[in-house]
C-alpha cells in the first residue's frame, strides 16, 4: 500500500508538471524545457511574445482571447443544461404512448348468503399486456385525455371449489315420518366439488378526461380525472370430482354424534319408501359394539318398506366443462394521478382510483340437467352494489429525448355486496315435471306437501321458468401486477 501510495504521488507530480511549466512561461521543444525569454533574448522580442503582440491589442492578448473563449464555452454548457431543465418542467403537450407487460395474482370469490354457496377461484394468475394513448392540449388549455386497454390469458391451471359444505346454511327443516308419527327434522345436502381452472381470459379498457398538473406541491404534480373503466374476465373449470352426503337429525334419531376434541361427525341419512310411495319411513338407528369393541350404528329394516332410500348421497366426476363464467365490472370512477421529478432522467408517478361499476356474471353449469343452457345463472348488481379500488405506481427512468423505461405494480379490488341472484330453469325438464304432479292431482294422489309443490311448480311457470333471489350474492375479485413498460413522447 505505501509502495501504491509513492506511485501515485510520482504520477501526480509528473502530471501537473506541464501545467506548472506554462504558468512559468516556458514550453516544450522536444528536448527541454525552458525560458523563451533566455533562448531568444531579453531585447528581440521573441516570438511567443511578438506573437501576442503584432496580432491582437495589448490589453487583448492570446492568453486573454483564450480564457474569453473558454467563458463563452462555459456559457454555452450553462444554457444548455437551463434548456434541458426548462424543457423539463415544461407544459406538457402532444400524443404520449405508454405500452407495458405485467404478471397479476388474483383471486376470486362470489357467496350466495341464503343459500349458503360459496364459488372460489383461488391463485389465478394472469400475463397480460396494455397500452395506454394521452393527448395533452397544452398551452393554456392544461387538460388531458387518456384511452387505455389491456388483455390477459390465464398464466396455469388452478383449483377451483364449488364450496356447498363450509356454511350452516345448507341445513334445512324437512317434515318427516317416523315409524308412522310426523315431526320436523334437521336435514342438509352438504356438498364440495373441485375441478381444474384453465384457458381463462380477460379484457378492459378505460377511457379518462382530467385537468393536467392541476396542483403543484413542490415537485409533485397531481392531476384529477374522471373516467368511465370496464374489465371482463372469463373463466371455465373442467375435471371437476364432487361428493354430496344427506344428513338427517330428529328426536328420535341421530345421525351426528361429537367426538374427542370436539369434533362432530355425521352419518349419512338412509332410509325406506314404504309400499304407498308417499312418505318416507326411518326404521330407526341402535348402536350395538362388534367383536373388536367398536361402537358402531345399525339401521333397522321397516318391514313394510318397499325400497331402500339414500337421499341425496352420492359421488360424481364431470371430465367435461362443469363450470363457466363470464364476470364484468363496468362503471364511471374519479382518479388522481402523481407525477415526482426525482432529476431530469428520473421521475415517480402514482394512481389511486375510486369507482362505482356495475356487476354482472353470467355463468353456466352444463351437467346440471334442471338448469338452462348456456346460461344457467346471473347475478346483476345495481349501481351502488359494488365498487372499485384501483392503485399504481411506477418509477420511469429516460433512456432518450422522448423514450423512456417503467418499472411498476398495479392493484385493483372489486367488491359488491346484495346482487339479485337468478337462476333459469330447464323449461321441458320442469315442465314435464308440473304435467306429471297434474296427473296426480286429478288422481287425488297429492300429498300435503304434494300440494305445496306443485303450487310452486305452477309460481316458476308464471315466472318464466325463473327464480330470483335479491340481496342473494357478494362477489370479490383482487388482483396484484407486477408491470414493466414502455413509455413514448411524440
Amino acid at each position: 500500500m505505501k509502495n501504491f501510495s509513492r506511485i501515485l504521488s510520482c504520477v501526480s507530480v509528473f502530471a501537473m508538471i506541464p501545467v506548472f511549466a506554462n504558468a512559468a512561461g516556458t514550453y516544450y521543444n522536444g528536448n527541454m524545457y525552458q525560458n523563451p525569454q533566455m533562448r531568444y533574448g531579453a531585447n528581440g522580442g521573441g516570438f511567443y511574445n511578438s506573437y501576442g503582440a503584432n496580432n491582437y491589442n495589448a490589453n487583448r492578448g492570446y492568453a486573454q482571447s483564450m480564457q474569453t473563449m473558454g467563458i463563452r464555452k462555459n456559457t454555452t454548457t450553462i444554457t444548455k443544461k437551463k434548456t434541458q431543465k426548462t424543457q423539463t418542467n415544461a407544459t406538457k403537450q402532444g400524443f404520449a404512448l405508454d405500452v407495458g407487460v405485467s404478471h397479476e395474482f388474483a383471486n376470486w370469490d362470489v357467496e350466495m348468503k341464503n343459500a349458503g354457496s360459496r364459488l372460489k377461484y383461488d391463485g389465478l394468475r394472469w400475463n397480460t399486456v396494455d397500452g395506454h394513448a394521452a393527448y395533452y392540449f397544452g398551452g393554456s388549455t392544461p387538460m388531458q385525455v387518456v384511452v387505455g386497454a389491456k388483455y390477459g390469458v390465464q398464466f396455469d391451471e388452478i383449483s377451483m371449489v364449488d364450496d356447498d359444505i363450509t356454511t350452516e346454511k345448507m341445513w334445512e327443516t324437512l317434515t318427516l315420518s317416523v315409524d308412522g308419527n310426523t315431526e320436523y327434522a334437521i336435514t342438509g345436502s352438504p356438498a364440495l366439488s373441485v375441478g381444474t381452472g384453465s384457458g381463462g381470459t380477460q379484457f378492459g379498457f378505460n377511457a379518462a378526461f382530467g385537468l393536467t398538473d392541476l396542483f403543484k406541491i413542490g415537485n409533485m404534480k397531481i392531476t384529477p380525472s374522471i373516467g368511465y373503466r370496464y374489465l371482463k374476465y372469463e373463466l371455465e373449470t373442467k375435471n371437476n370430482y364432487g361428493l354430496v352426503v344427506d344428513v338427517l337429525n330428529s328426536d328420535s334419531f341421530v345421525n351426528c354424534i361429537e367426538v374427542s376434541g370436539g369434533e362432530i361427525q355425521c352419518s349419512p341419512y338412509v332410509g325406506f319408501v314404504d309400499n304407498t310411495g308417499k312418505v318416507f319411513s326411518y326404521a330407526g338407528i341402535t348402536s350395538v359394539t362388534d367383536a373388536d369393541g367398536n361402537v358402531k350404528n345399525v339401521i333397522l329394516n321397516n318391514t313394510s318398506a318397499s325400497q331402500l332410500d339414500l337421499g341425496n348421497t352420492y359421488y360424481y366426476e364431470q371430465d367435461g366443462v362443469s363450470h363457466s363464467y363470464e364476470t364484468t365490472w363496468a362503471g364511471p370512477y374519479i382518479a388522481l394521478d402523481m407525477v415526482y421529478d426525482i432529476n431530469e432522467t428520473n421521475l415517480v408517478n402514482m394512481g389511486v382510483e375510486f369507482g362505482l361499476p356495475m356487476y354482472d356474471s353470467k355463468g353456466d353449469q352444463p351437467y346440471r340437467i334442471d338448469w338452462a343452457h348456456p346460461t344457467s345463472v346471473e347475478d346483476k348488481g345495481d349501481f351502488g352494489d359494488a365498487y372499485h379500488i384501483g392503485l399504481n405506481g411506477n418509477w420511469l427512468t429516460r433512456v432518450s429525448d422522448n423514450m423512456s423505461l417503467s418499472f411498476g405494480f398495479t392493484y385493483d379490488y372489486y367488491h359488491v355486496s346484495g346482487a339479485t341472484a337468478n337462476t333459469y330453469l330447464n323449461t321441458a325438464y320442469y315442465q314435464d315435471l308440473l304435467d306429471q304432479y297434474l296427473a296426480y292431482y286429478d288422481q287425488d294422489r297429492l300429498t300435503e306437501a304434494g300440494l305445496a309443490y306443485l303450487e310452486e311448480l305452477q309460481d316458476l311457470k308464471s315466472d318464466g321458468w325463473k327464480m330470483e333471489s335479491k340481496s342473494e350474492i357478494e362477489s370479490i375479485y383482487k388482483s396484484l401486477g407486477i408491470r414493466v413498460g414502455l413509455n413514448i413522447k411524440f
